[in-house]
């Protein structure tokens, strides 16, 4: 790796060991289960489409990227469909995996992640990717990167779950990072008797494309922002309520048998005015904003940035009893996904989205078997998931505790219905007329919904999708030449 140029309370089965490790699979490639043929353009993919109020409907075409966590391995391509579930476009693929997504670029080609060797990401935790690429509007890579590649302080990464495009070029993703149970100890964290711990970060990469080379400009890493009150010896013991900046590596008190796989962060989004990011946390149920504009030195420590406090956290959300200021009827979310900020020009720039799967633990411990019996169990599950728009309280800038010592933020905006549940992933994201595009990935489901709540479009997709976005005609009409 190149020098930086910027200086519980809750006791899960063994069955989620195979949620939480991925297949754990072993050195030989496993025959997948199931592919999904890639389409052709004018095919019509879509299983059903449902246009309830088209007088409402936001125009524009679905980008629709297919993804699949638990049980298959589907063709890892995305595609662009017209209101009526026909392909306008398609972006090829050399990579599998699922449990991402992807992102269109202005150029017309994507961000992705997949996988090329399976023997790199065995024995990873779930959603597991070893390549990033940029593409043209093919599908064809003009750049990519193998975590392999990355030497990061002398540790093996993966990526995982999400990333995200900056204005500037440079791309966000979120990694595991390989520890071992002793460098875990000595901050405290009780991490298992495994040889491995997986430490959640982000890294930015700045990519050279005519070079076909990177530079790794920042990073933030979870290890270097803890707390804990079970280890005096360790540096970071202290009361865990007197230090919401920091993260209790030992939260809820028991995640049997997967210490190793603390925090498992499954989102990621950047909002560059702030120059901060916001990542949502599986684990703790809760939304964390960080600072992106430190030095990555400043990163790891409590000093330093826009707001001062380094890489320790500014603003968390969605269950205070993670940082002992409140108990289980203070929780907001469980098991949320894609946290993202609203865009300037949409309606409600600057709030941020959370959609809350609200899935119960006896769900995710029935879903642990992974594979498709997992896919099969999470069919089955019963629930209600949940979208927030909350505005967080700032003054001067800076994050706002209430009198209770909470972080506090107004909601603006809150959707259920009693036929929408996503027990795993799942996205809402905001659209120009004030809808707002929802994503059940199990049930290979996009719904388009408006302010008052009422269901606009109902999409069932050919594959699960992680999350779906919406483009303009004007924003996507090269791509339909």
């Amino acid at each position: 790796m190149k020098s930086p140029r910027r200086t519980s309370r809750l006791v899960y089965s063994l069955a989620l060991a195979s949620l939480l490790l991925g297949d754990n699979l072993d050195a030989q490639p496993r025959q997948r289960e199931q592919i999904t043929a890639v389409a052709s353009i004018g095919d019509a993919v879509m299983e059903e489409v449902d246009l309830a109020l088209p007088d409402e409907l936001s125009p524009g075409y679905l980008f629709w990227h297919q993804a699949d966590e638990l049980a298959t391995d589907v063709v890892n391509y995305a595609m662009l469909l017209d209101v009526d579930g026909k392909i306008v476009h398609r972006w090829d693929t050399d990579l599998n995996g699922g449990g991402h997504t992807s992102y269109l670029l202005n150029s017309g080609g994507l961000l992705r992640t997949g996988i090329r060797d399976r023997r790199y990401v065995a024995g990873q935790p779930v959603a597991a990717t070893d390549t990033l690429q940029i593409t043209d509007r093919t599908g064809k890579a003009i750049w990519e990167v193998s975590a392999e590649e990355i030497d990061f302080n002398g540790h093996r990464i993966t990526f995982h779950h999400d990333m995200a495009p900056m204005p500037n070029g440079n791309i966000l993703v979120l990694i595991y990072e390989e520890i071992s149970p002793k460098e875990a100890a000595a901050a405290g964290w009780k991490a298992g008797k495994g040889e491995t711990v997986w430490s959640d970060g982000v890294l930015e990469i700045e990519p050279d494309l005519e070079k076909k080379s990177f530079e790794i400009v920042w990073y933030w890493r979870f290890i270097d922002h803890l707390i804990q009150d079970q280890d005096a010896n360790a540096a970071t013991y202290g009361v865990i309520a007197e230090h919401p900046e920091k993260i209790d590596g030992n939260f809820p008190e028991s995640y049997a048998p997967m210490n190793a796989v603390r925090q498992h962060l499954n989102s990621l989004d950047y909002h560059p005015v702030l120059d901060q990011v916001v990542v949502s946390s599986f684990i703790y149920n809760e939304i964390w904003v960080i600072d992106h504009s430190t030095t990555t030195a400043q990163a790891a420590g409590s000093a330093g940035g826009r707001r001062g406090m380094g890489g320790d956290l500014l603003f968390r959300y969605g269950n205070p009893a993670a940082y002992g200021r409140g108990s289980e009827k203070d929780r907001l979310f469980q098991n949320q996904h894609d946290a993202n900020w609203i865009a300037e020009g949409l309606p409600g720039a600057g709030n941020i989205l959370v959609f809350n799967n609200n899935t119960g633990v006896g769900g995710i411990t029935r879903a642990g078997t992974g594979r498709a019996a997992a896919a099969a169990i999470q069919e089955q599950l019963k629930g209600i998931s949940n979208v927030h728009e909350i505005r967080p309280t700032v003054d001067d800038g800076g994050y706002v505790l209430g009198k209770t010592g909470t972080f506090e933020a107004k909601q603006i905006w809150f959707w259920k219905n009693d036929d929408f549940f996503a027990p795993f992933q799942g996205g809402a994201r905001r659209l120009p007329n004030g809808n707002t595009l929802l994503t059940d990935t199990v049930g290979r489901r996009v719904w388009e919904v408006a302010p008052d709540g009422d269901v606009v479009i109902r999409y069932k997709g050919p594959a699960p999708a992680f999350k779906a976005f919406k483009y303009s005609a004007d924003r996507v009409a090269e791509l339909l030449e």
